[in-house]
């Protein structure tokens, strides 16, 4: 690499060389993207440990300081976040990848230790051999850091609840440099808002988390899954989400249902469901997805049961900017008896992808908004919207109807960086608790990127 990485900039330190890529690197272009964006920064530094983390802040702090405070400053682990926030132009990517390790410390206990840069998949497949399992995302390469400093809605979340609720301690480096062991005895106030503020309050790089060990009639596969695929079709999509909201508020916490709604016009909506039920197929779930078939007009299903651990397999995809999308989305305490009419007048609108929607009840509405900086602990469905990226200047004016319905935003699953945005994410008590926090920990703003207060 070049060591003046700008002539601006102050002198690279010593120990950050080794770990510093710039764009004269070899490895540049596989280092400079993330799944959604290609990002052009003058500097990456690919953390191997701790200490340089720590070093990367100190020396990203000097370039505030000395140069300019607008430099962009990016924490990537995964890169799978929809914020597009991991990456940036002209700035320094602090990228956590190589810390991945994960450690079953009391499988009794269901005691895990995960490195905030690795990712998800990985995490099943370690803990399959002690029956364990995390409530976390649904793809296997979405990186633990992200995903478990802003909630973590996946496939288990009506049966486990949020990743965030299942967190036992985080360790991060502040913006001081220090290392801070949080916990709800240590730092508490850190503690709390390091659980859904995402990572403005410093870089968490490892977790303990507590498992959960699902019980389960005798089976030849660990942790199994049985997921429901069906294609259908609807005339009436009010009737259609007031049946599935129906059935699935009734069913089993055992059972999941995420669909992807798109149109090609007003009169016929296509409906593309995975129903998940935790478990191998036994009277119960035959019942439940035989009764899913009677929602919609069906085209297609089909039945199949595989380990939790191959169900969220990590492909270890490069990235590459490979999904240029925009992502809205809300939280809803209750379904409005106009969102079948709003949501099929929004999919014929130019550049839209499809309407996600989840039902998400259960254990997140169990824990008081106070515990975490989650705030929406009433909420019952999630539900976004995909753009093509191109689109993206015309997306709040076409997602407004329905953002005027939302009770909260997800913000791992939000391409909106506006002030807007993160106000509706953390309203209220929940967000001058957040902002009193930032000065205290991070008076500079050093860690502004992405969703910030």
């Amino acid at each position: 690499m070049n060591n003046d990485v700008n002539a601006t900039w102050p002198k690279l330190p010593v120990a950050l060389k080794k770990i510093a890529i710039d764009p004269t690197s070899d490895d540049y272009e596989l280092m400079c993207s993330n799944y959604f964006v290609t990002g052009r920064p003058k500097l990456i530094l690919r953390a191997t440990t701790e200490r340089d983390v720590i070093a990367s802040i100190q020396y990203v702090k000097k370039i505030r300081e000395n140069v300019s405070h607008s430099i962009p400053f990016s924490f990537r682990s995964g890169g799978h976040g929809i914020s597009m926030a991991s990456v940036n132009d002209g700035g320094i990517i602090l990228d956590i990848s190589q810390l991945s390790s994960i450690t079953v410390t009391d499988a009794e206990q269901g005691l895990v230790q995960v490195q905030a840069g690795a990712v998800w998949g990985d995490v099943a497949e370690a803990l399959r051999p002690f029956n364990l399992i995390i409530s976390s995302g649904d793809f296997g390469d979405t990186g633990v850091g992200g995903l478990a400093t802003g909630g973590g809605i996946g496939l288990l979340v009506r049966r486990l609840g949020l990743t965030i609720d299942h967190i036992v301690s985080a360790r991060l480096v502040t913006a001081d440099g220090e290392i801070r062991v949080t916990d709800h005895q240590k730092y508490p106030d850190l503690f709390w808002g390091t659980r859904g503020g995402n990572s403005q309050l410093g870089m968490v790089t490892a977790f303990t988390f507590k498992a959960s060990k699902l019980v389960e009639e005798k089976s030849d596969i660990s942790l199994p899954f049985t997921v429901q695929t069906i294609e259908s079709q609807t005339s009436n999509l009010t009737k259609f989400i007031q049946q599935w909201q129906s059935w699935i508020t009734h069913a089993s916490s055992k059972m999941s249902s995420n669909l992807m709604l798109t149109a090609e016009n007003r009169n016929t909506v296509h409906i593309n469901a995975s129903n998940f039920w935790a478990g191998s197929i036994n009277s119960d779930a035959k019942a439940l997805f035989k009764s899913a078939l009677s929602l919609s007009e069906v085209n297609k299903q089909q039945l199949e049961t595989k380990s939790y651990a191959e169900l969220v397999k990590a492909p270890h995809i490069p990235h590459s900017g490979q999904q240029p999308v925009f992502v809205k989305n809300i939280l809803l305490d209750a379904m409005n008896a106009n969102i079948g009419d709003i949501i099929s007048k929004i999919l014929v609108s130019p550049g839209i992808i499809g309407i996600e929607m989840r039902a998400i009840d259960g254990p997140l509405n169990t824990i008081n908004a106070d515990e975490t900086a989650w705030h929406d602990r009433k909420a019952k469905v999630f539900l976004a919207m995909w753009l093509q990226k191109d689109t993206e200047p015309h997306a709040k004016e076409v997602f407004g109807p329905l953002q005027d319905l939302g009770t909260g935003v997800y913000s791992s699953y939000s391409s909106d960086l506006s002030i807007e945005e993160s106000q509706r994410i953390w309203p209220e008590e929940t967000g001058r608790k957040l902002r009193k926090l930032i000065t205290k920990y991070d008076p500079q703003h050093l860690f502004n990127q992405g969703h910030y207060w």
